[in-house]
């Protein structure tokens, strides 16, 4: 299992909507359930008419000391730009800084915050981009709240494929347009679904989950977010508040 999946979920649920050029060695199998109201067609955001995506992302893992379990949160951020609308070529847009603290821009123009020694508060969110020829100046500051799962303690500590997996969402979800749940297994296999973030909860057949291979260090991720558009210079960007929760050691058989 690949260490930045441990780490930090936006590799996962995010790749194919900011970095659409990369690709997954794990086997995945990506569905949208059907939900009440709202739609999950009204609750995803799609890059098809926009030309970038900046992420905000709050990592929550958990490790238990002495009977003690204790929360350990990672703030990052993420962002890419792109030529066109619906394109997977990622442009250079200067300088990114997320709350004064600039992203790193590697090779196929992505940009992430690494710097873990100085660490990143999402108290406010405040991008701002320096521009290129083909990106404008950006500078915006989110209005909504960063998304939240308090259900943590119903997440189980075992998994049998044999049974199914329902995971319980209803009143543990606040402030979040969807939510991302992930189980990841042995052979370097997960399973990504996505739900509406009004949804009661995500379940996993027993036919979706045989294709993990079976693990004592498994893990379940629950990720809310939620997402706004604005326009810059006539051209949409897409912002988006992400808070990953996961809970690592599940057995899973």
């Amino acid at each position: 299992m690949k260490t930045i999946i441990r780490n930090t979920f936006f590799a996962v649920a995010l790749s194919t909507l900011i970095f659409p050029s990369c690709t997954k060695t794990e086997e995945v199998i990506d569905n949208t359930q059907n939900t009440t109201t709202p739609s999950t067609s009204n609750t995803t955001p799609t890059i098809n008419d926009g030309y970038g995506m900046l992420a905000a992302v709050t990592s929550v893992s958990y490790t238990t000391v002495q009977g003690i379990t204790i929360p350990v949160n990672v703030n990052t951020a993420t962002a890419g730009f792109f030529t066109a609308p619906g394109t997977n070529n990622m442009i250079d847009a200067g300088s990114v800084t997320l709350n004064s603290k600039a992203l790193n821009k590697s090779s196929n123009n992505a940009y992430v915050y690494q710097n873990l020694t100085d660490p990143l508060s999402f108290n406010q969110v405040t991008w701002s981009v320096s521009g290129s020829s083909g990106v404008p100046a950006i500078n915006y500051t989110d209005d909504k709240p960063m998304p939240d799962f308090s259900g943590y303690n119903s997440l189980p500590s075992t998994i049998t494929k044999a049974n199914g997996l329902t995971v319980t969402l209803g009143g543990t979800v606040s402030n979040a347009d969807s939510v991302y749940v992930v189980v990841s297994g042995g052979n370097n296999q997960y399973i990504l679904k996505r739900v509406a973030g009004n949804a009661s909860q995500c379940t996993f057949s027993a036919s979706e989950l045989s294709v993990i291979g079976n693990t004592a260090v498994g893990m379940i991720q629950v990720a809310p977010w939620n997402y706004k558009k604005e326009d810059f210079n006539n051209k949409p960007y897409y912002f988006v508040l992400e808070t990953c929760y996961s809970k690592i050691g599940v057995t899973i058989n």
